[in-house]
């Protein structure tokens, strides 16, 4: 009697105490293929631009960044609702405002700014 006691007792504190998990939420917006970017550092100057091209699946994969003096950097990104991470040669934490416009913070090597991408 009392070993189904503990273990119902010990079920319920368990089923209590269990957090569930967050699933990330579906892209809002499928952010595959190649933009147009410009970044703009804290200052207000324009920090650098060029074309970026996301590939993978609508909710992660890799990134091709081209810029302005034909530099490519890779990396990988996630989109999660409608919130973009990037990581690689910078950060990028972005907000997909519609199918073809994302807007940001960006970091890099203690530089930082705003980003903005367009399709």
């Amino acid at each position: 009697m009392k070993r189904i006691l503990l273990v119902t007792l010990t079920f319920l504190f368990l089923t209590a105490c269990a957090t569930p998990v967050e699933e990330a939420a579906a892209p809002e917006f499928d952010i595959r293929g190649k933009w147009t970017y410009t970044m703009t550092a804290s200052d207000g100057n324009t920090y650098d631009e060029g074309t970026i091209t996301f590939s993978g699946q609508p909710q992660a994969g890799t990134y091709q960044q081209v810029n302005f003096y034909q530099i490519t950097y890779e990396g990988t990104y996630t989109v999660n609702g409608n919130s973009l991470q990037l990581s690689g040669h910078e950060t990028w934490q972005g907000t997909i405002s519609d199918a073809n416009t994302i807007r940001g913070p960006w970091e890099r090597d203690g530089a930082s700014g705003f980003f903005t991408a367009n399709r």
